[in-house]
């Protein structure tokens, strides 16, 4: 064990943790109960970055050996970073429609946003959005998405990929007031849809034959008017399974000179509605705390229907 020690620190030593984890492997085939090898494999694994892993090691060594000072140096270090994000209530009437995130952050982020683009194509999304919504379909698997605002059709594209990239058959319909005409996606139909006039453009036969779940997402004019019209208008028509997003109330933490906590548009909105509505739903907090509490666009804003539309 100490030639083998006298041969690994210098590769430690020279930041080529990779040689020694392959030295220190081969030994643990041949002992694969030695103490002190696993203790060695556990320190180059976490120098590797396999932080996970290295967790998992030095766990299972102070199992067995409570006194190992290394194994205890590496889980207390390790198990604060590798712990699991906390998510406030799921309870709409129990959240504090604030985010987390500072102000200064959120006003840099948005200035960015407008000069964002996917795969050419202007798109006005929370880089954070994209990851949580990035889960939220690999997740919930929609086979039909919904989105009121097109913008230059950058976000139509990325869902539509989305779809592709995981497998799903489904298909993305993105409706704006003024229509996207030149984007084309296979999976994506761009049309003219108002959000405050919906019954327009989407009849209740045509809803109930799209395929299901079913995912909403609100990004039009981040007015109270238009978005509870939004809500009223697919709480008719969401499946227990179904989710809607209501983004941009984030406004609140924006410009809180002009919107007091929870007086932006879309958490006035959200806040009218869930005073009739909020045993049919709840808060998605795995989304919209992932990041911080509320560290997203659509704060409060992620909603899974909990509830049958007969139930409700």
């Amino acid at each position: 064990m100490n030639d083998l020690r006298a041969n690994i620190g210098p590769l430690l030593d020279a930041g080529r943790p990779e040689e020694a984890l392959r030295i220190i492997d081969a030994a643990v085939e041949e002992s694969p109960r030695d103490l002190d090898l696993l203790t060695l494999r556990a320190v180059c694994l976490a120098d590797l970055g396999q932080f996970e892993i290295a967790l998992d090691v030095a766990r299972a060594l102070l199992s067995r050996d409570p006194d190992n000072a290394e194994a205890r140096r590496l889980v207390t270090a390790l198990e604060p970073t590798l712990a699991p994000p906390s998510f406030g209530p799921t309870n709409p009437l129990k959240r504090s429609y604030r985010s987390e995130l500072p102000r200064d952050v959120l006003l840099r982020m948005q200035q960015a946003l407008h000069h964002q683009q996917y795969r050419g194509v202007q798109m006005v999304k929370n880089p954070l959005d994209l990851m949580l919504y990035q889960r939220l379909v690999e997740t919930v698997r929609p086979a039909t998405i919904i989105e009121i605002g097109s913008k230059a059709g950058g976000s139509g594209l990325f869902f539509g990929d989305a779809l592709v990239n995981l497998g799903i058959e489904g298909h993305v319909y993105s409706f704006d007031i003024v229509p996207v005409e030149n984007v084309s996606h296979p999976n994506v139909t761009f049309t003219y849809g108002n959000g405050r006039h919906l019954d327009d453009v989407l009849d209740a036969g045509g809803i109930a034959a799209l395929s299901r779940p079913l995912l909403v997402i609100e990004d039009a004019d981040h007015s109270e008017e238009t978005t509870g019209a939004v809500l009223a208008f697919f709480h008719q028509h969401l499946e227990l399974g179904d989710w809607i997003v209501i983004e941009d109330g984030n406004l609140s933490d924006l410009h809180p000179e002009i919107y007091p906590e929870g007086n932006s548009g879309p958490h006035r909105a959200l806040q009218a509605f869930f005073r009739n509505h909020a045993d049919d739903y709840r808060i998605g907090a795995e989304y919209c705390d992932m990041y911080a509490y509320n560290g997203t666009s659509a704060s409060n804003g992620f909603l899974e229907r909990v509830t049958r539309p007969a139930d409700a």
